[in-house]
Formats: structure tokens, sequence, C-alpha cells
């Protein structure tokens, strides 16, 4: 038993000091072997393990939270803060996803053993997209404007190309706005350096400009893509307010519709949310019978106890631009569709315009509105 260890009792001590040496160090190496199993679950790969199979991607994301710490090298960290961003953006937490990349980069490590490979460049990139994904323009440019600029990589170049032009996209109030974006777009679509987001380049030409001699680029070049997948109909793309942001050809004029006026919005709401992240609470008020005139809601008091309660609605529409949102109600309310919009105004003083329609008792509404041609997705 002594020789187990890096130096032999014997010799050294009296036998009654050395045998009360002995326990003590054998009780010092019983708890360090109980402590080694807990050390190897933190390598990065292990607790990225234990985190897939907790039940759900939140669950795996609340547990590498609690993990974080843990990670037994500076590498581990840094793979696991990469992999949890991952996680993050892939169940639309695009703040705490870019937070989570920059994290990742800001730690001077490499890859740890097991986990993906990642350069520092990639992860600014992944917090570039993310900030751009919840709108967040201005952190994305101060991004793109670091050493990603300055790329030797060609990807990573033809990357913050790209989404510098999704910024100004994002900054675009109108449609009339976008003309300098489009016209890079198109530059870029035709260049070889840009290869590697090609496909990206013409699903957004076609998103914003609606043309369909992009949808016939994508099926001849990437017909298995998933940018070609949504451009026909096929995907739809994941909710996410940067796709709400963008103005785009379809809704740059209303529709010429008897009575096009728009209803007076009443007051602000003095319970306007103080936290940007949250919504404030709205509900329907009563609605026009005049299918052309784009219903206003402002924030209001909830419903009172006992009523019914409320079906959710499908949201087709976030814009800065009351011009905008009202375009895309009458394009909606031409197809059938009772659309109305609500507003909501953000700690930072912003007020957004939010396009929606109230789900049916079948909950087939995001299916009909689908089929008619736009995006939406389900809000409360």
């Amino acid at each position: 038993m002594p020789g187990d260890f890096p130096f032999r009792l014997r010799g050294f001590f009296p036998k009654m000091k050395c045998m009360n040496l002995f326990k003590r160090v054998s009780l010092g190496a019983l708890i360090l072997c109980f402590s080694l199993p807990l050390f190897a679950t933190s390598t990065a790969a292990a607790i990225k393990k234990s985190a897939m199979e907790s039940g759900s991607v939140h669950d795996g994301i609340k547990y590498i939270r609690t993990r974080i710490e843990d990670c037994a090298t500076l590498a581990d960290k840094r793979s696991l803060l990469c992999f949890l961003g991952s996680l993050q953006e892939m169940v639309g937490e695009y703040k705490e996803a870019s937070a989570s990349y920059v994290a990742a980069a800001g730690i001077s490590a490499g890859d740890a053993a097991n986990m993906p490979k990642v350069s520092n460049e990639d992860l600014v990139i992944n917090a570039v997209r993310c900030c751009l994904n919840c709108g967040d323009y201005s952190t994305a440019d101060s991004y793109l404007k670091s050493s990603v600029s300055k790329s030797s990589d060609e990807k990573v170049r033809a990357e913050v190309a790209l989404y510098s032009v999704w910024s100004s996209l994002c900054r675009a109030a109108t449609y009339a706005e976008t003309g300098d974006a489009v016209k890079k777009l198109k530059v870029y679509a035709a260049e070889d350096s840009m290869k590697s987001v090609r496909a990206a380049i013409l699903l957004t030409l076609w998103y914003v400009t609606n043309e369909k001699s992009y949808v016939e680029s994508l099926r001849k070049d990437y017909p298995h893509s998933p940018e070609y997948a949504i451009a026909t109909g096929n995907a739809q793309i994941m909710s996410a307010p940067f796709w709400y942001f963008v103005p785009r050809a379809i809704y740059s004029s209303p529709l010429q519709v008897e009575n096009p006026s728009v209803t007076s919005s009443a007051p602000k709401s003095s319970t306007q949310t103080s936290q940007s992240s949250q919504p404030a609470q709205t509900s329907k008020p009563s609605q026009t019978d005049s299918s052309s005139t784009p219903t206003v809601v402002e924030t209001a008091p909830k419903a009172p106890s006992g009523s019914a309660p409320k079906l959710s609605r499908q949201q087709l529409g976030l814009f800065r631009s009351k011009s905008n949102a009202e375009a895309l109600i009458n394009s909606a309310k031409a197809k059938g569709f009772n659309a109305y919009y609500f507003t909501e105004t953000r700690a930072s003083g912003t007020t957004y315009y939010i396009v929606v329609v109230d789900e049916n008792e079948d909950f087939t509404m995001g299916k009909k509105i689908r089929a008619a041609g736009f995006d939406c997705y389900p809000v409360e």
C-alpha cells in the first residue's frame, strides 16, 4: 500500500509516527480517489453528453449553465460555451447565444478533446448572426468591425460581407431604403469569392425583392438546399425578429382597396413594460367591419377574470414602420384574413407594429395563412 505513494514511509520515521502519517495519507488518498470521477466528468465532452441525455434542449441548456464553472480546463470551458451557444441559437435564445459565443471567443485556449473544432473567427461570426437574428444590429456591427474584418479565411470574409448587408437591411425602415443593400447582394451573387454564402444571398434577394428569378437560380444551383425549400414553401424560416424587420417588396405599398383609412390609435397606456425583452400585455379591441381598414390596437388591460380563455394569434410581421404594417394588413385582408396590428414600445422608446390574425377554433389558421403565401407563427 505505501508503495502506491510517491515516497516510501519505511525508514524515515519511528514506527508510531509512521503509522499516524500513514493513516492521514491514506485518508487523503481515499478522498482523492473518490474525487477523480468528478474531475473526469467535468470535461466538455462529458458535460455535453449528460446535457444531451437531459430530456429536452431547454433542459440541456439549464444543465450546462450549472456546469460551466466545473470544466476541467479553459479549453473545456471554451468548447462547452460554444456548444451552449449552439443550443440557445437552436431554440431562438439569440441574445443569450451571442453572449455564449462571445464568452467562448474571449478564452485563450484551443478546442477541447472530443469536441468540434471552432476558430475564434467562427465564434465571432456566430455571435454576429445571433445579434442580427434578434435585431441588435448595433452590436452586430461592432463585432463585424473587429479582427474578423481582416480575416485571411475567404469563407469568413464572405460571411462578414453578407452579414454587413444583412445589418443594413435590418436598419431599413421602408423597402425604398433597401436599394443599396440589394445592389450589393446582386454583385456578391456573381462573385466567386462569395460562393460559400451564395445560396443565402439568393434567398435574401428573393425575400426582399420577391423576384422569381432568384428562386429559379436556387432551383438550378442549390436544389437540395434549405434556402430553396424556404423559397418554394416546403420549409419555413425560423421565427426571428430579423426576418420581420427587413422590408419586402410585396409590402412596399398598400393594395388599392376601398376606404384604406386607418383608425386612430388610442393614447399609450402608462402600464407599458419597462423590460425590453418582455412584450407588453395586449388584448384585441372590437374590430371594424371594413375589410380594407387596418385595425389598430394599443396596449390594453387584461380580460376580466372568469372570461373564456383567449385563443392564440398568428403573427405575420413585426415592423418599425407603421406604413409597412398597414400594407401587410391590407394584403392579408384582401385574401380573407381579418388582420390587425398592435403596438409594443420597448424600454429604448422604439415602437413596433405587430401584425397578427386571431387563431380559429380548429387551430388551422396558421396553415391557411401560409397556404395564402404569408409567413406566420403562433403567439399568445
